[in-house]
């Protein structure tokens, strides 16, 4: 699997760390269910490998993020961008995840601000999250992150 490097700026960190978080949180779910399996006869242990694998790789990314996010009584991560090295396929996976997750925001941020609950500037806010991450996604595909 290829390895790759990106520069994650300072805005982008937050959100790119909830979703490794996200991540982390489902493959030690697949790799307890994997374990059941095999336990049972019916798993294999390459299955529980790979996951053991992936929650590895995924606890590297984290450590690079900050595991941290900012909440009250809970010191955050210290600011500032971020050079992310890890597997292609799993930054891929947390930079799309990312985005799907800032245009959910954007999303209910246009419904909010057309109900007039939010002020217009709030649209843009969230649209320049969407593009930011959009931006870093086809970087690291042009770095040989692409697709499966």
């Amino acid at each position: 699997m290829a390895r790759v490097s990106v520069e994650v700026p300072s805005e982008l960190v937050g959100p790119l760390r909830e979703t490794v978080l996200l991540l982390y949180q489902a493959t030690a779910e697949s790799l307890q269910l994997s374990l059941r399996a095999h336990a049972e006869d019916r798993g294999s242990l390459e299955e529980v490998a790979a996951h053991r694998a992936r929650l590895a790789e995924l606890d590297a990314l984290a450590a690079s993020l900050g595991w941290r996010a900012g909440r009250p009584g809970r010191p955050a991560a210290a600011p500032g961008s971020r050079r992310l090295n890890g597997p292609a396929e799993l930054l891929h996976d947390a930079f799309y995840g990312a985005l799907l997750d800032a245009g959910e925001r954007l999303s209910t941020t246009v419904d909010r601000a057309w109900r007039g609950e939010l002020p217009l500037e709030r649209v843009q806010e969230a649209a320049a999250e969407v593009l930011a991450l959009h931006r870093l996604l086809r970087l690291l595909e042009l770095s040989g992150g692409g697709p499966r």
